[in-house]
């Protein structure tokens, strides 16, 4: 999944810089004072000092609505320098900054965990909340309630034993987690599969090379990783192969049966410790959804939906399978990819190289920023870096503006590989928005991160279509962050709860499908001819033909996090097994595979908890906004306002339900046991 990075939360929000603190010249990823390494060190040291007087003077002050502003403010000065330590620790290639920022990093997120336990604080919100709340604006209301729930999702509240026994399983829950990541990483528990001969000689070249001689058995042994497994069942050609990659990579590690229910188990004890039957009620009472009941129903229904269309694609499947000698009528789990592989290239007529002529990196950054300025209104304009502002030498800094020339905020692009980088697709907040005076804006910025290597023919980045909509993913999180008018920096852009959070990014992914707007993204690196409409027309079949199976699997991901995190006993390690694989047989068509049990390798369990559903719920009103205000012309002037105006500009500071309601009508959201689910 799609990562949308950003600092640790807190009470204060995911803390930002009162502008007199540091030098006005422009630092390192655009942070004052930040020029060498050491300066982490300093920026984190003076931010502690100015948080703590900042703290101090609040808890002293008479009880009033601006308690609030000075909470944000405290927030805002830490995250201004935790989001660059988080962004510079992913990004930066000097090993010295890395490990400051990492340093600064931890300093600060102590200092944090610091602030959600002082009393203090707390009560001077509640004191504030109490005396004042009908003088309140509706964000400042909103604001004041969600740092109260953070306090008190943090356990301040608790006492005697049941305090204990929150913290104590706060602390076993975080290593648990921990632990079930490592895990998967550790060299004993890293899979691999041998090949014979034949076998080896069949794999795409790339891949050939990932694999080892093995004099003693006369075979090639290769480790798998996601990307390597993924290929070789699209690729290999023969069966067996298949199927012991298959098992290889969806097998153990056996550990992880312990770990993860200790885990699940630290989390129910968490939930009850606060007053919640289960860790999915506690996770998801401040989101859209609110109760497991109102998930559970949309996942049901949203599997009802799939079933006669996923038969059908199976069927397509099983057309191709006895194509190639398999007639039986049974599509093992292990050849379902390779299959789909051959019946999109050969159904679709699809050809990934010629497509990706189309789509030079560069030329894609000019498209996306057409169809800004077609959608949304804005002009996004190329700008030299500052001295010393970038941190490595291919950054590209866009600053987006009004079409009236008001500024909105900075993006910069980090897109191309190198070593020791973050190494998936991320959207990381710099800065957040924020009203600094009733005429005056504190500016966002974001990075958007990605890894786009160049072709090995052209020596250019050529972009595969999948690529072309990753970056759109991260456009739509960075205009949430751009466009965001919140007064509060907590509540701004991305900081929205998590099932509602994604509908931007999944949004802007429909403008890789649309035919006009592959017009603009899409021009040949050498003729600057724009996109054929038979290439069109192939790509969107590509996307619909397998996308129900497609979607069977994210749903049992989901159902399965939903499951674990919803019971009120202790689950053993053979009982999540079982579940997660009723789970499987019970809504997707392809059933689990003996030897196998993906949940031990499923890392999303650690930071969803229960929430992996949100992808679906974001899916699902994605659509329904593509539908109601782009389908059929995408590109006509003012589309986005209805977007821009009702949704991001907002970000998280108005109820979930409600921002919902407005986009999409009073009869967008159903009513499931005290929870709300989108239509299906």
């Amino acid at each position: 999944a799609r990562a949308s990075g950003g600092s640790a939360k807190t009470p204060m929000g995911a803390p930002r810089v009162m502008r007199s603190w540091f030098s006005t010249r422009v630092g390192l990823y655009g942070l004052s004072g930040l020029h060498v390494p050491g300066d982490f060190e300093r920026l984190a040291r003076e931010t502690i000092g100015k948080c703590t007087t900042l703290a101090r003077a609040l808890k002293a002050a008479p009880a009033r609505a601006a308690t609030v502003k000075a909470l944000d403010e405290i927030s805002d000065a830490v995250c201004t320098v935790v989001d660059v330590a988080e962004v510079c620790r992913h990004t930066h290639p000097n090993r010295e900054f890395v490990q400051a920022a990492e340093r600064a990093y931890v300093q600060l997120q102590d200092y944090v965990a610091a602030l959600n336990a002082d009393a203090g604080l707390y009560e001077a919100l509640r004191a504030a909340r109490r005396a004042d709340e009908a003088d309140m604006s509706s964000e400042c209301r909103r604001v004041a309630l969600t740092l109260q729930e953070d306090f008190e999702r943090g356990g301040i509240h608790l006492e005697g034993r049941t305090r204990t026994k929150f913290d104590d399983a706060l602390s076993k829950s975080l290593e648990f987690g921990m632990e079930f990541q490592r895990n998967l990483v550790r060299p004993e528990h890293v899979n691999a599969v041998e090949l014979d001969d034949d076998a080896h000689r069949l794999l795409p070249r790339k891949l050939q090379q990932r694999f080892q001689r093995s004099e003693s058995t006369s075979s090639w042994r290769g480790v798998l990783d996601a990307s390597s497994a993924s290929t070789m069942l699209r690729s290999a050609q023969n069966s067996d192969v298949r199927r012991k990659v298959f098992v290889a990579s969806n097998a153990g590690p056996e550990p992880n049966k312990n770990v993860l229910a200790n885990l699940l188990s630290a989390r129910t004890d968490i939930a009850r410790s606060l007053g919640f039957q289960t860790y999915a009620n506690f996770a998801m009472s401040p989101l859209l959804a609110r109760t497991p009941e109102a998930v559970r129903a949309f996942l049901l229904d949203f599997s009802d939906s799939l079933r006669e269309r996923a038969k059908d694609e199976r069927a397509l499947i099983q057309k191709y399978a006895a194509n190639n000698h398999q007639g039986d009528g049974v599509i093992s789990t292990w050849d379902k990819a390779y299959f789909m592989s051959q019946a999109r290239g050969n159904e679709c007529e699809f050809d990934s190289r010629a497509i990706s002529e189309y789509f030079l990196l560069e030329g894609v950054i000019v498209g996306i920023g057409k169809l800004l300025e077609r959608v949304l209104g804005l002009e996004i304009q190329m700008q030299d870096l500052a001295s010393g502002e970038g941190w490595t030498e291919d950054l590209k800094k866009l600053v987006v503006k009004t079409r009236d020339g008001e500024m909105r905020g900075t993006i910069y692009l980090d897109l191309l590989p190198r070593p020791g980088k973050f190494n998936h697709a991320a959207h990381f907040v710099i800065r957040c928005s924020r009203k600094l005076s009733p005429t005056e804006r504190q500016h966002p910025s974001v990075a958007l991160v990605c890894n786009f290597a160049a072709n090995s023919g052209t020596g250019r980045a050529l972009l595969t279509h999948a690529e072309v909509e990753t970056l759109l993913h991260e456009f739509g999180h960075a205009m949430h962050s751009v466009l965001s008018d919140t007064e509060y920096q907590h509540l701004s852009g991305t900081r929205a709860p998590m099932d509602i959070v994604e509908v931007p990014s999944h949004l802007f992914e429909h403008f890789a499908w649309d035919p006009d707007a592959l017009k603009l993204l899409g021009k040949h690196y050498l003729t600057s001819e724009p996109l054929p409409n038979g290439m069109i027309n192939a790509l969107r079949k590509s996307k619909s033909i397998f996308d129900a199976i497609e979607s069977q699997q994210q749903l049992v991901f989901a159902m399965t996090d939903l499951e674990l995190h919803n019971q009120t006993s202790t689950l053993s390690p053979a009982s999540i097994g079982d579940l997660a694989a009723s789970i499987q047989n019970e809504h997707s068509l392809f059933p689990v595979v003996p030897g196998t049990n993906w949940e031990l390798r499923f890392g999303h369990f650690v930071g969803y908890g229960s929430t992996y559903y949100s992808y679906l719920y974001a899916d699902v009103l994605a659509e329904d906004i593509w539908k109601r205000f782009f389908a059929g012309d995408s590109l006509a002037p003012g589309a986005g306002e209805s977007l821009r105006d009702k949704l991001l500009r907002h970000g998280g500071s108005r109820d979930p339900e409600l921002l919902i309601r407005e986009v999409l009508g009073s009869d967008a959201l159903y009513e499931v046991g005290g929870g709300f689910r989108p239509r299906v």
